[in-house]
C-alpha cells in the first residue's frame, strides 16, 4: 500500500504528494513560529520524515524530480536576495563589506582544511572540505530577515555579502577541485589554466544575470502606474526571468565540446541586483511585494523537498561508508567552519572598526548551509568518482547540512533578535504569515501612493 501511495512514476501521483507537502508544511510551520521556531526548521524536519517514508518505500527515482524543485527555490531566493542589494544603502560601507566577507571566508577556509589535514585526510582532500566550508546558504537569511523586518547594518551587510561570498567559493573550490584531480590522476597542475575555468563562470553569470535583469527593467518601466493588469505583468516577468536565469544556470553553455559551468545562486543575484538598482523605488517596491506573495509556496516546498533530498542521498549511500569516519569528519567539519564564521567575523568586523553589533552577531548569521553546498560537493564526487573520497564528500556534506540547517535559522533569528534589528519584534508586530500576505495584498491593491509616487 506503502509503495502505491509514493509512486512517482505518474507525475499526478508527484502533484498530488506536493500539495500535501506544501499544506503540512504551511501548519507546521505556523506551529513552529507560534513556539517562536523558525518555520524553516518545521519545513526541514517534515522534508527528513518524507525522506525516511519515501527511501523506505524504495522510491529512488524522485531525486532527479526533488532536482528540478530546489534548483527553482534557489532561483526565487538568489533573485530576491539581489533585490534586496541597494548600492545606495551600502555606499560608504563598500570596503568594510568586502574585507568582512574575504576575512571570514578565509578563516572558514582555514580552520576546516587544517584540522581534517592534521587529524584525518590528505591534503587534496582536506582542501575540498574548506572550500565547501565557505558556502553560506541564503534562504534561510532572506526568509527570517523579511518576516522579521530586519533592518540595520546586519541585514544590509548580508545581501552584498552573499554575492561575494558566492564567488569566493567558485574560485577556491575551482582550484581545490582542480587539484584534488591533478593528484587523483596523477597529472601536472598549472594553476593559471586552472583559475580561468572559475573567472569565466563568474563573469559570465553576472553578465547573463545582469542582462536578464536589465530587460526586466526595460519591460516594467513601459507600465503605467495605473494599468489594471500591473501586476499581472509585472508577476510573470519576474517569473520568467527567474526561471530563465534557472536555466541556464544549472544547464551551462556548450561551444563545441567545451562546456561552460554557470553558477546557480550568482546568475539570479545578479538579475535581481541589476533591477533593484536600475528600477524605479515603485517598481522595485511593487516587484518585492509581489515575489513575496508568490515565494511561499516556493520557499515551503524548497526547504521540505531538501531535506528530503538529503535523507534520500544518505540512504542510497549507506551500504558504501564507513560510518564512524563519517560521522567523526561531519562533527570537526561543522565544528571548525561555526569557529570560523564567528571568528572570521569578529575579527573581520575589528579590523575594519564595524559597529558592536556586527562584530557581535553577524557570524551568527552565515550558520546556514546547505543546497549551495550539496551541489558543490555533488559536483566534487561526479569528478572525483564514488571512491575513494567522492561518496565520503558528499555525505559528510549532507549530515553538515541536516545540523547547520536546524543551528542556522536560530543562529539568524537570535543575532536580528539581540541585535535590535528585528523591528517586528521591536513593534510587537510580529504576526502570522496570514496576516503578513493580507497587508502585502493591502498595499498591492493601494490607488495611490503619494511616498512611493515622489521616490519613483
Amino acid at each position: 500500500m506503502l509503495k502505491a501511495v509514493f509512486v512517482v512514476g505518474n507525475t499526478y501521483h508527484f502533484i498530488f504528494l506536493l500539495s500535501i507537502l506544501v499544506i503540512v508544511g504551511l501548519f507546521a510551520g505556523r506551529f513552529f513560529e507560534r513556539k517562536r521556531i523558525p518555520n524553516l526548521i518545521a519545513y526541514i524536519l517534515l522534508g527528513l520524515g518524507f525522506g525516511g517514508i519515501t527511501a523506505f518505500a524504495g522510491n529512488d527515482e524522485i531525486i532527479e524530480a526533488f532536482d528540478v524543485i530546489t534548483a527553482i527555490g534557489m532561483g526565487f531566493i538568489a533573485f530576491s536576495i539581489g533585490l534586496e542589494l541597494n548600492f545606495k544603502r551600502i555606499a560608504n560601507r563598500k570596503r568594510e563589506v568586502i574585507l568582512l566577507t574575504l576575512i571570514q571566508a578565509v578563516l572558514s577556509f582555514l580552520f576546516t582544511f587544517i584540522t581534517l589535514y592534521i587529524f584525518v585526510l590528505p591534503l587534496h582532500i582536506a582542501l575540498l572540505f574548506g572550500a565547501l566550508a565557505i558556502v553560506t546558504e541564503p534562504g534561510p537569511i532572506l526568509v527570517i530577515t523579511k518576516k522579521l523586518r530586519s533592518d540595520g547594518p546586519i541585514t544590509d551587510t548580508l545581501a552584498p555579502l552573499h554575492g561575494l561570498e558566492d564567488a569566493i567559493t567558485i574560485i577556491i573550490f575551482g582550484i581545490a577541485l582542480a587539484y584534488s584531480l591533478s593528484v587523483q590522476n596523477q597529472t601536472p597542475f598549472a594553476f593559471v589554466d586552472i583559475l580561468k575555468g572559475p573567472l569565466l563562470e563568474i563573469i559570465l553569470s553576472l553578465l547573463i544575470g545582469g542582462l536578464f535583469g536589465f530587460i526586466l527593467v526595460v519591460i516594467i518601466r513601459f507600465l503605467k502606474y495605473e494599468d489594471q493588469e500591473k501586476d499581472i505583468v509585472i508577476l510573470v516577468s519576474s517569473l520568467v526571468t527567474v526561471l530563465a536565469a534557472v536555466a541556464i544556470a544549472n544547464s551551462g553553455i556548450q561551444i563545441g565540446s567545451f562546456t561552460i559551468h554557470l553558477s546557480p545562486i550568482l546568475l539570479p543575484m545578479a538579475s535581481g541586483i541589476v533591477f533593484a538598482n536600475l528600477s524605479t523605488a515603485l517598481a522595485r517596491h511593487e516587484t518585492e511585494q509581489i515575489m513575496d506573495l508568490f515565494s511561499a509556496p516556493v520557499l515551503i516546498i524548497f526547504f521540505t523537498v531538501m531535506g528530503a533530498e538529503i535523507v534520500l542521498l544518505i540512504a542510497n549511500s549507506f551500504e558504501s561508508i564507513h560510518f564512524g569516519a563519517i560521522m567523526l569528519i561531519s562533527l570537526i567539519c561543522i565544528v571548525t567552519r561555526i569557529l570560523g564564521k564567528l571568528s572570521g567575523s569578529w575579527l573581520g568586523s575589528k579590523l575594519v572598526k564595524s559597529s558592536p553589533n556586527v562584530r557581535k552577531y553577524l557570524g551568527f548569521c552565515l550558520l546556514p548551509q546547505a543546497q549551495a553546498a550539496i551541489g558543490l560537493a555533488f559536483f566534487a564526487r561526479n569528478a572525483l568518482g564514488r571512491e575513494p573520497y567522492g561518496t565520503t564528500i558528499l555525505l559528510v556534506i549532507v549530515i553538515a547540512t541536516i545540523v547547520n540547517g536546524i543551528l542556522g535559522p536560530l543562529g539568524v533569528r537570535y543575532a536580528l533578535t539581540k541585535s535590535g534589528e528585528a523591528k517586528a519584534l521591536e513593534h510587537n508586530t510580529y504576526e502570522s504569515g496570514a496576516n503578513r500576505q493580507s497587508q502585502v495584498i493591502a498595499s498591492l491593491t493601494e490607488s495611490k501612493d503619494n511616498t512611493l509616487k515622489d521616490q519613483s
